[in-house]
């Protein structure tokens, strides 16, 4: 599917896409049937494996089209979408209401997606406040490198051109950011948002959701 496609294209798209896979692996399956429509006990490990794979590419699909379809017709405005937290939580959001369940979700899980949304409005730089301890092994603490380790990263902003660290909560002075006062503040590079995402103690970053949320925090700011 492409992204120029009109919204009743894509969902022309991606059933005709679906239908397409689907059809695929049911001939790969069935080759295992015997005249019965059975599969015989010594290809059911072969079968399986088979099935799992196909069930992967179908989960990829359905993610692609999901997202397609949210491109076209965009996130619904009257209903909340669930999003993804820290430590297995998650969040019921309605997109574009800033309210205080959106506010919990991104700063408790979210924030670097905040952070990237508004950079990709703004150009202004993220920036990581650092937790005083390592809060997991990571590859990157050699040496004297410790301050600048992924793991200490335990909040990401965005700094405004006045200094203010600015997040889904609002513009703040360094240094007294809610849940992060004092804490040392780093510019993000490639390398750490690399670590951010490999690894599992951050989330997939949900920016189609984060984006809604940038004109009411920049009118709000205003």
């Amino acid at each position: 599917m492409t992204n120029n496609l009109t919204p009743v294209a894509v969902v022309h798209s991606a059933i005709a896409a679906y239908r397409a896979l689907d059809a695929r692996h049911r001939v790969a399956l069935n080759e295992y049937a015997d005249d019965d429509g059975d599969i015989p006990e010594n290809d059911l490990p072969a079968y399986d494996a088979d099935r799992f794979t196909y069930a992967l590419e179908a989960d990829e699909q359905l993610d692609a089209v999901m997202a397609e379809l949210a491109a076209a017709f965009g996130l619904p405005t009257d209903q909340p979408v669930t999003v993804l937290g820290q430590w297995h939580r998650t969040f019921e959001v309605t997109p574009g209401q800033l309210n205080d369940a959106a506010r919990e979700a991104f700063t408790k899980g979210q924030c670097h997606a905040m952070a990237l949304a508004l950079t990709e409005v703004t150009g202004w730089p993220t920036t990581a406040l650092l937790t005083a301890e390592c809060l997991g092994c990571d590859s990157m603490c050699i040496g004297d490198a410790h301050d600048e380790c992924p793991c200490r990263i335990g909040h990401i902003v965005v700094t405004r051109p006045d200094g203010a660290h600015v997040d889904i909560n609002g513009a703040h002075t360094p240094g007294t950011v809610p849940g992060f006062q004092d804490a040392p503040a780093l510019p993000m590079t490639e390398a750490h948002w690399k670590a951010i995402r490999s690894t599992s103690t951050w989330r997939d970053a949900d920016m189609p959701v984060a984006r809604t949320f940038v004109k009411p925090l920049l009118a709000a700011l205003r």
